[in-house]
């Protein structure tokens, strides 16, 4: 009986059904239904060395330069229950000029790799709304991979891609919990 009673506790916790504000009702997010899945890539820019070990065991560390970093998440919802899936691609040079192709096709070369996969909680979720809620079409003048264009978006669901610009520093892999908490602890 207490087996059962933990059992339905423990469905309770990971079934919970997430309610939107008024103003992230209209995010893709939101929208999904049993069944359907989202992906998320988003690209930005951070600036960092690199260590190169040579085969003889030399390290070489770079001076410190802007690398663009392209992420992948993938949401698919089951019931009421959210799951979530986190690739990152290896490090680009600056300007990363794949990622205005990205709305086109992704291709095996860009070497998604999987980091994280687990069940977002509700405050995760609505995080993701938050997000959604914080891009705009990108216009004609911001297409350009540039300077000005360090954190842009693209999100698939169903059949439409929509590349965005991201206002603000807004990075999904800061901001998810339990895609920060899993960073740390690799």
């Amino acid at each position: 009986m207490m087996l059962a009673a933990m059992f339905m506790a423990c469905l309770a916790l990971h079934a919970q059904s997430v309610s939107f504000p008024p103003h992230l009702a209209k995010t893709n997010i939101a929208k999904m239904v049993s069944g359907d899945s989202i992906i998320y890539y988003q690209c930005h820019v951070d600036q960092a060395t690199q260590e190169l070990v040579t085969s003889s065991g030399q390290k070489i560390t770079s001076k410190a330069k802007k690398l663009t970093i392209t992420e992948k998440y993938v949401v698919t919802r089951s019931g009421d229950t959210y799951n979530i899936r986190y690739y990152v691609s290896s490090f680009n040079d600056y300007p990363n000029k794949k990622f205005a192709y990205l709305t086109l096709k992704e291709v095996a070369n860009w070497g998604f790799e999987l980091k994280f996969s687990g069940t977002l909680p509700a405050e995760d979720v609505q995080i993701i709304a938050a997000f959604e809620d914080k891009t705009h079409e990108v216009t004609y003048y911001e297409l350009k991979v540039n300077k000005s264009c360090t954190n842009e978006a693209i999100i698939a669901y169903k059949k439409e891609r929509n590349q965005l610009m991201v206002e603000g520093n807004y990075l999904l892999s800061k901001n998810i919990k339990v895609v920060a908490a899993s960073q740390v602890s690799n």
